[in-house]
């Protein structure tokens, strides 16, 4: 290889670095935070749930796993998500497989936690 073509390979690896690295998205927090999501399980059985959609920065991320026990309730701590927009709430109850609703978050419950019930 060329010394021009390896100061031209490490100039586009560097700047692919670069670039990449600001790309990621930020895991959601506080610092801008709108709402908190608790999710409450009004039937007999367990299950699991995860969210997507846009955080308190404007990402679009993906939350954790969270379990929510039968006929109980699991906030999703640390995640904050913008209001007037919509997050998916993907759950599990086994044995039957994965599905998704969307969830409305309401600028009216900007500050707060939102509870969502799902039997």
């Amino acid at each position: 290889m060329s010394s021009l073509n390896r100061k031209l390979t490490i100039a586009a690896l560097t700047v692919a670095s670069v670039f990449g690295g600001l790309a990621m998205p930020a895991t959601a927090g506080a610092a801008t935070a709108n709402v908190q999501i608790q999710i409450c399980n009004d039937n007999g059985s367990a299950l699991k749930f995860f969210l997507v959609g846009y955080n308190d920065q404007g990402d679009w991320v993906n939350s954790r796993f969270w379990n929510v026990p039968a006929n109980g309730c699991t906030t999703a701590n640390n995640y904050w998500w913008q209001t007037n927009s919509s997050v998916e709430f993907h759950y599990v109850r086994p044995p039957a497989g994965w599905t998704w609703h969307q969830v409305y978050l309401s600028k009216n419950k900007n500050g707060r936690t939102f509870t969502y019930h799902q039997s």
